[in-house]
């Protein structure tokens, strides 16, 4: 089978890889693969949208390929040239490079006579050449086109830049003053390059609120940075410690447990009763408990970690429709510090006795406002009264940019599908058309779509990684059973119809989908017979139970399992567990979360089973299944289409 795989970034180099193990794990005819990349190395966004002090926002454990594993003494979050050496060397581990066509760019892609599609892509010497295969695995990722909204006026700004062009602090100038469009990880990013530099004032922009995270889990109250730390620890918060002012505060070079690791799976995404599965149940505990418990502990605020400026309200507010910005804790001192309240209420003051890690205060604040409605001829920024204390604010000031930066996204683009080349063929498909798993077209499934998902709180790479071998399963006709169209809703970020980022997805929900669908997920039963032959193996079954979603768990059997997957679990992984110590530690991140839920499901199973005995006997009617998230979206479009007719109306009444 000839496939051809778009795009060398993370998502193309673990299809590739995984398409030329299945031919021997399955023992089919074998995979002739030719990956294209337009540019000259891999690493995709990670190598041209990277820029100065760049480090991903998801942890070494969580983001790394489930089979290659970080040395032991990496730090938990990668700079972006540390994860292209890692991925460079995971190439060289699975002899990817003999599969690479560098500079080259895929052209088109028609529907073909002999074999399913044709590829027409120029070579480095400027060459076209059409090559017949059977599949197509797009990865060239949904951060095509820079994403540039309209705002009037802004050529009377010196500077105007998308932060596709952003590499380092030099771009800002001196003693400019820089407006940056964006409050994503991205904008924060920026925001903390902006202020640390050599600028005049930086001012952050954003549209509806974001919610802050810490990449670590660690509590405190009245959260600062040390200017005098070095850069690399400026990003990170010093974990909490019972009675600071009597045991003293925790070191800052602490080992401190990643957030994106530090939330259980059992009864949460696997063992879930599907009655429970398919409510808001568990989006409710993680919203109504886990979340403003959490923020409220971390700094006093139960809408984001010491987030006092720049909130999410409204029905936006919910962790089942939230994006999480990890990048927060970089600037959350210089964002919140003028917000922060000045007299606490009796309850958080109370906190405060019991832990709470003081740090200085900022040298300097960055400055937050909503979109600005224009520039004026004068060059000087307008900002809409929005209700929010930040517009208000700076209303009082006048804010000219000499630099403003776009960190708005982007827009996915497919120019090599649906070229003229493809006229009067059948049309092909686009990412957001896919309806299996978000990979392909139940009507198209030799073209799948890998990495076009977004977690609200974890990472692509893994994700990409089980998108791969199920589409790989799909190829050959192995996956075990139909995938169910019912099973596409729990794991999906709740999302307006017309909102611009479609496709997030719970990590873990998702992650332990795919598994099920491809007989990956281990249960309690084997996971007890494995522990046995596995060194240190007491610890596999609580790992499994209260461990984050790994994907090595799910190479522990099935078709893709591989050997080493316990001894990764029990040792490099086991860090994951063994941190969550003292008061803070595995009681409110392990044991509480799986009592509650546990119980939970423990009563739907007894209420479905009595209700079905009953029903069995013809003494009550069966449990009508309802999926809450999809009647949810249901509605949402349904309003939509309302509103949409009112506005029509109203626009002929005015006729």
């Amino acid at each position: 089978m000839r496939v051809a795989i778009i795009g060398a970034g993370p998502s193309g180099l673990v299809q590739l890889k995984v398409l030329l193990e299945a031919q021997k794990r399955f023992a089919v005819e074998p995979f002739e693969v030719k990956l294209f990349e337009s540019y000259s190395k891999i690493g995709g966004i990670f190598l041209h949208h990277s820029y100065e002090d760049g480090e991903l926002v998801s942890s070494k454990f969580l983001t790394t390929f489930s089979d290659f594993r970080p040395t032991h003494d990496e730090p938990d979050f990668f700079s972006t040239e540390r994860y292209l050496e890692y991925l460079d060397a995971y190439a060289s581990r699975f002899q990817l490079w003999p599969h690479i066509y560098f500079s080259t760019t895929v052209k088109s892609v028609r529907r073909g006579e002999n074999r399913a599609h044709v590829v027409t892509y120029q070579t480095p010497e400027g060459g076209i050449i059409e090559w017949d295969c059977d599949a197509i695995a797009v990865c060239s990722g949904v951060h095509s086109i820079p994403h540039i909204p309209n705002i009037p006026g802004i050529e009377k700004v010196p500077s105007v830049l998308h932060s596709s062009e952003f590499k380092t602090r030099e771009q800002f100038g001196k003693d400019k003053t820089v407006l940056i469009l964006g409050s994503g990880e991205t904008g924060a990013d920026l925001s903390y390059l902006a202020v640390t530099g050599d600028t005049k004032r930086v001012v952050l922009c954003h549209r509806d609120g974001w919610i802050g995270a810490p990449k670590v889990s660690s509590v405190s109250s009245v959260i600062h940075f040390k200017e005098k730390l070095t850069d690399a620890y400026e990003k990170r918060l010093p974990g909490q410690k019972f009675l600071p002012w009597l045991f003293g505060a925790q070191d800052y070079d602490y080992p401190q447990l990643p957030l994106d690791v530090s939330q259980i799976t059992l009864f949460d995404s696997m063992y879930v009763h599907p009655l429970v599965r398919d409510s808001m149940k568990i989006w409710d505990f993680y919203h109504f408990v886990a979340l403003p418990a959490g923020c409220w502990l971390c700094g006093g605020s139960p809408h984001g970690v010491d987030q006092f400026v720049g909130q999410v309200y409204g029905e936006r507010f919910h962790v089942s429709r939230l994006f999480f910005n990890k990048a927060w804790q970089r600037i959350q001192n210089y964002v919140t510090y003028p917000y922060r309240p000045t007299t606490w209420p009796f309850w958080t003051r109370v906190r405060r006795f019991f832990f709470n890690t003081e740090i200085p205060p900022p040298s300097r604040t960055i400055d937050v406002a909503p979109f600005p409605s224009h520039i004026s001829e004068d060059g000087v920024a307008h900002f809409p009264l929005t209700g929010r204390p930040e517009a208000e604010r700076i209303q009082t000031m006048e804010i000219k940019p000499d630099v403003l930066i776009f960190a708005t996204g982007y827009l996915p683009s497919f120019p090599f599908l649906n070229s003229p080349d493809n006229d009067g063929r059948r049309a092909y498909p686009e990412a957001f058309d896919a309806d299996v798993r978000q990979i392909w077209k139940s009507d198209d499934p030799t073209i799948g779509f890998i990495g076009f998902i977004r977690p609200g709180f974890g990472a692509i790479p893994p994700l990409a990684e089980m998108q791969s071998m199920l589409f790989a399963m799909n190829l050959i006709n192995r996956i075990p059973k139909p995938l169910s169209p019912d099973d596409e809703w729990h794991y999906r970020i709740i999302h307006k119809p017309d909102a611009r980022v479609s496709y997030g997805v719970e990590h873990d929900s998702y992650a332990y989908q795919l598994a099920k669908d491809m007989d990956c997920a281990p249960s309690f039963t084997e996971v007890l017979k494995l522990s046995l032959g596995t060194p240190k193996g007491w610890r596999l079954p609580y790992i499994w139970a209260a461990g984050a979603s790994f994907n090595t768990k799910f190479r522990l059997r099935g078709p893709w399992k591989w050997d080493g997957a316990g001894e990764v679990l029990t040792g490099e992984l086991w860090q994951t567990i063994s941190r969550r110590e003292g008061l803070f530690g595995n009681i409110p991140l392990s044991i509480i979360p799986m009592i509650h839920l546990g119980t939970l499901n423990l009563y739907y199973v007894l209420y479905s089973g009595f209700w079905g005995f009953l029903a069995k006997l013809r003494l009550a009617k069966p449990i009508q299944r309802r999926i809450e998230p999809k009647l949810i979206m249901e509605e949402m479009k349904r309003m939509q289409k309302v509103e949409i007719q009112k506005a029509k109306l109203n626009g002929k009444v005015m006729k």
